[in-house]
């Protein structure tokens, strides 16, 4: 049977689920970070311009999105300060030049380990509201047999 809350989520934005169109920003630091690094090993969640306080949260729950194997890839303006905030191992701040990438990818993508669009979002999802949806995948029901978490 169909995941319920991802075709809500599909259909609040009248979009069709597909796989995921790599790219190549630069961080803050100007080094180059292409999505195809992670892809097919880590779900990565794509978030086109994302307030302080939803980074602030995401950096306060890196240990959770370390158990889901959860990137949260943040898309922010060039120059913008919060390029060069502080570093967690699950949170990537690029700078997207004329929202070129953020505009493909709207408010908040949600890409498998299968690199298909899991959702899309209107807005940047909790982590109760992504990790709800990322139980049901069959990969992450086998990765809690394997590692019990």
């Amino acid at each position: 049977m169909p995941n319920l809350a991802r075709l809500l989520a599909a259909a609040a934005l009248g979009s069709g689920l597909a796989g995921a169109a790599s790219f190549t920003l630069q961080t803050g630091a100007g080094r180059a970070w292409a999505l195809a690094s992670v892809l097919g090993r880590e779900r990565v969640l794509v978030v086109n311009r994302p307030s302080a306080a939803y980074l602030a949260e995401m950096r306060r729950q890196d240990t959770a999105l370390q158990v889901y194997d959860l990137r949260v890839v943040a898309l922010l303006p060039p120059g913008d300060a919060r390029l060069n905030g502080p570093a967690t191992p699950m949170l990537t701040l690029l700078a997207d030049p004329g929202g070129r990438i953020g505009g493909q990818y709207g408010p908040a993508t949600l890409i498998g380990k299968d690199t298909g669009v899991k959702a899309r979002y209107k807005a940047p999802p909790s982590l109760a509201t992504l990790g709800a949806l990322i139980d049901t995948m069959p990969m992450r029901q086998q990765e809690r047999r394997e590692r019990g978490r």
